[in-house]
């Protein structure tokens, strides 16, 4: 039995998810679908991350076992083929028999897009979030270290309302804040993500940017463990789940 290990990206503009949902079609269900359309039986994925509604990636890593004799270039094109336009298979691969896509993550990536223009442009009104008011990248920059390193990110989290929880406790290796005249990326890599944490960070760093908040805030979520202390919840059309890590990272 072959565990076979796909890189997929996706418009999630349009999709409700990675996981299978009975309110609309998800990344899983589509996916799930055209393989046992081309493998002609059952079978289950398991993906590194569980990216919400109107989130998107470039490259999101999913697994599935069969038993079926593989030409792994030929399911990728045949998979492209009928899946919808707006998910892709980039590549494939047979991996090793205990592989597994979500225990063995050492780090993710995410990539958050931010439009600066007066008006918005039509073309990234799908994949960014509009905001022309931040003032300052430079701090937006100066702040973005108080997040490096392992700590409770339980005031950064949608799901976790205060008191001490282990499970809140990850560790942001890296920060990197990059600007254009239309554009600001936000780059976090993270051994794991709690949920909307990264949006909940990115909206926060927009915060400080327009001028709304300051570094010493941030320190003030971090102690206090209190959502509210911290900025926005950034919309998510403008996250990407860019990069799976499966090896030991070092701070690029």
């Amino acid at each position: 039995m072959a565990n076979v290990k796909l890189v997929i990206a996706y418009d999630g503009s349009n999709l409700f998810g990675w996981q299978k949902t009975i309110t609309g079609p998800s990344v899983e269900e589509e996916l799930e679908k055209a393989l046992q359309t081309i493998l002609r039986h059952p079978l289950s994925l398991q993906a590194a991350s569980r990216t919400d509604r109107g989130v998107h990636a470039r490259g999101q890593v999913v697994n599935f076992f069969t038993e079926s004799p593989l030409n792994l270039s030929k399911l990728v094109y045949s998979l492209n083929c009928i899946l919808p336009n707006d998910i892709r298979v980039m590549s494939g691969e047979i991996a090793p028999d205990k592989f597994h896509p979500t225990l063995d993550v050492v780090a993710k990536e995410y990539h958050y897009y931010i439009s600066r223009t007066q008006v918005e442009l039509p073309f990234k009104r799908l994949y960014s979030w509009h905001c022309p008011f931040i003032k300052s990248v430079e701090a937006m920059r100066e702040a973005a270290p108080l997040f490096v390193g392992k700590k409770d990110f339980s005031g950064f989290s949608n799901a976790c309302k205060g008191g001490d929880e282990k499970d809140a406790v990850k560790n942001l290796m890296e920060i990197r804040i990059e600007e254009s005249k239309e554009e600001i990326a936000i780059a976090i890599r993270a051994d794991h993500f709690l949920y909307k944490m990264a949006r909940n960070i990115a909206g926060t760093l927009a915060y400080i940017g327009m001028g709304k908040l300051n570094a010493s805030d941030i320190e003030e979520v971090f102690l206090s463990k209190d959502r509210t202390r911290a900025g926005i919840t950034a919309p998510a059309k403008g996250l990407f789940l860019t990069r799976v890590f499966y090896e030991p990272v070092l701070k690029s």
